[in-house]
């Protein structure tokens, strides 16, 4: 038994000995809105309503832990993400043109990472977790939608890949596609309404 644990602490400090400590910060574009196929329960909204996606600012810190190819990279960001509403109502008397709603985020993400180790351009890609808390209460821009039934808090399976360039700079894009149902009211056909994003981002490697 204390052969075993000696061997294992051998390998957890060789392990650290080679591994790679990055620190940075980001700064990007959200491109976000939701997935749902029912909205019966906002009788104004018809069925033939689009959800249009939204554009927000992303920003915060990350760090990297690369052993080899390999590593995990932590984040923590904020994000102002949301989704836009475009309908007529049953009858086509009114009709709802741009209603956004808007929320602020706190963001703790969690991803494996792989790089291929070039010269200059360092390709890579990540998969992992991103869970979203909102910050205050969301703004409703345009005709008012009844949020009440509304649960903001989100997570979700994030995938992407980038390039790093002269180990200074990277380039990044990536989808987080929700698996949390944020609406939380019963309806009729019972339909998860899913938030996602679309984030691209540049980082600066400070560390």
């Amino acid at each position: 038994m204390k052969k075993l644990l000696f061997i294992v602490m051998a390998v957890m400090i060789a392990s650290t000995a080679f591994a790679q400590f990055d620190l940075g910060v980001k700064l990007g574009a959200n491109y976000s809105y939701i997935e749902s196929e029912e909205f019966d329960f906002q009788t104004y909204i018809a069925e033939v309503s689009d959800l249009q996606n939204i554009t927000g600012f992303v920003g915060g810190g990350f760090a990297i832990i690369n052993i080899g190819s390999f590593g995990v990279q932590a984040e923590a960001l904020f994000s102002m993400e949301g989704f836009s509403v475009e309908g007529v109502v049953e009858g086509g008397s009114d009709v709802i043109e741009n209603t956004t709603i808007r929320t602020n985020y706190i963001n703790g993400v969690l991803m494996g990472r792989y790089n291929l180790d070039l010269a200059v351009i360092k390709p890579y890609v990540t998969a992992g977790f991103n869970l979203g808390i909102p910050i205050g209460d969301p703004e409703v821009q345009g005709e008012d939608i009844d949020i009440s039934n509304f649960d903001f808090t989100k997570m979700g399976l994030a995938i992407g890949g980038g390039v790093k360039l002269f180990d200074m700079v990277e380039a990044d894009i990536r989808y987080v596609k929700g698996v949390t149902d944020i609406y939380s009211a019963e309806t009729s056909e019972d339909e998860p309404t899913f938030a996602n994003v679309i984030r691209l981002s540049l980082g600066l490697y400070i560390f």
